[in-house]
């Protein structure tokens, strides 16, 4: 009985050993610079506030979908062009900082999650300093890596309430 106990305590621990390492497997190097350069890319589109730049960085599939800070959901590749085009409009200036990322594997793309600080002047207002977390779907189009779905959230409690504020793609 005791050997039995033993035996399968240690099946369990090979097998345990083996889920932790399959769930951890890194991904290849050239794959994580592939996408900190499309994570960068984004933060220059924001610094340059160049639509079709930031839209570059998108799949041109119909079933792309972007989720805002404030909860909305913009569908289509259409409509999330129209609202970065709107946020950008409604921009003196922005530039951003990658505060850090992480990047896991997810079939034949990757998921990345992480916080970003912008710090913006929206047209008419004072300079202010946003935090926006993220998450989203990446994958390699056509020889590049694109969004397939971008979700941007600003973290309750970590921003002032505006009286008025803009709705847009990055907070």
């Amino acid at each position: 009985m005791q050997k039995r106990f033993l035996v399968l305590l240690v099946l369990l621990f090979f097998a345990g050993t083996l889920a932790v390492a399959q769930t951890t497997n890194p991904l290849p190097s050239d794959v994580i610079a592939a996408n900190k350069e499309l994570d960068h890319q984004l933060i220059e589109g924001h610094r340059l506030l160049d639509t079709d730049k930031v839209m570059a960085l998108f799949t041109s599939s119909p079933d792309v979908f972007f989720i805002g800070p404030e909860g909305e959901l913009h569908r289509g590749f259409d409509e999330v062009r129209q609202t970065w085009k709107e946020f950008f409009a409604s921009l003196q200036s922005i530039h951003g900082k990658i505060d850090h990322v992480k990047y896991l594997p997810a079939g034949d793309g990757v998921i990345a999650f992480g916080q970003v600080t912008y710090h913006r002047q929206l047209k008419g207002r004072n300079p202010e300093q946003r935090v926006v977390v993220w998450t989203d779907f990446r994958r390699k189009e056509n020889g590049k890596w694109v969004y397939v779905f971008r979700h941007a959230h600003w973290p309750l409690g970590a921003n002032p309430s505006l009286t008025a504020p803009a709705k847009s793609p990055t907070g």
